[in-house]
């Protein structure tokens, strides 16, 4: 249950949280209207499973020790997140609030495809937080790595045609609601991101092979 919340908090965090993908999205509403703008909402799920699989790939490869390090900086990541959101909710960055210049070529799907693609958020949040997660819940059972990447899309797709469909028709959210939802975020970051780090350092500290010796000598005098 646990990874199937987080992939719905992290889902719900791609969708909303300003970034170029957003603003990208943004302009194709102004220019276009939301009923064209609403496929965008799928170049995720195109852009995002070879990168996936790609991490997936190199990282079943790596030692424990080292994809608890991973975890441990992915916990400081959604620390990060977490004060990104928290400047959101407090207006110093409008959800969605940045505007990418208009473009006559090539079509908007491609442009789109190719601006994911090149996105470094993805490769960052793939490699520290998704793929980490995905493979801790694997080893538990395969339900619950496929749980996290299930939360993750079922949860973003729809979110970003939701504000796709409220800023094509009635305009910006509410200032209020919005602050609500920042700082509902980003109480839900911080969780997370604290326990990713206690879970990749106890983790590290009970399989790296220097840390393992000194670890059981530790319990030994306790």
């Amino acid at each position: 249950m646990i990874y199937l919340t987080q992939g719905i908090l992290f889902g719900f965090y791609a969708s909303v949280m300003p970034g170029p993908f957003q603003a990208f999205i943004l302009s194709q509403i102004v220019r276009d209207g939301w009923k064209k703008a609403l496929p965008l909402a799928l170049i995720p799920l195109v852009t995002d499973g070879p990168i996936m699989l790609a991490f997936v790939f190199l990282l079943s490869m790596f030692p424990v020790w080292l994809i608890s390090l991973l975890r441990i900086a992915g916990g400081l990541y959604i620390l990060f997140l977490a004060w990104d959101a928290f400047k959101s909710s407090i207006g110093t960055v409008g959800i969605l609030s940045a505007r990418t210049d208009e473009e006559s070529s090539p079509s908007a799907i491609v442009k789109g495809l190719l601006l994911n693609f090149l996105n470094p958020n993805v490769y960052i949040f793939w490699a520290t937080i998704g793929v980490p997660t995905i493979l801790d819940g694997w080893q538990k059972s395969p339900l619950h790595g496929i749980s996290f990447g299930l939360g993750f899309y079922l949860t973003m797709v729809p979110v970003t045609m939701g504000w796709i469909y409220l800023l094509g028709t009635i305009g910006n959210l509410n200032p209020k609601i919005r602050a609500r939802i920042g700082k509902f975020i980003v109480l839900m970051l911080i969780f997370f991101g604290m326990m990713m780090i206690y879970s990749g350092i106890s983790d590290w500290i009970s399989s790296s092979p220097i840390m393992k010796p000194v670890f059981l000598l530790s319990r030994s005098f306790f």
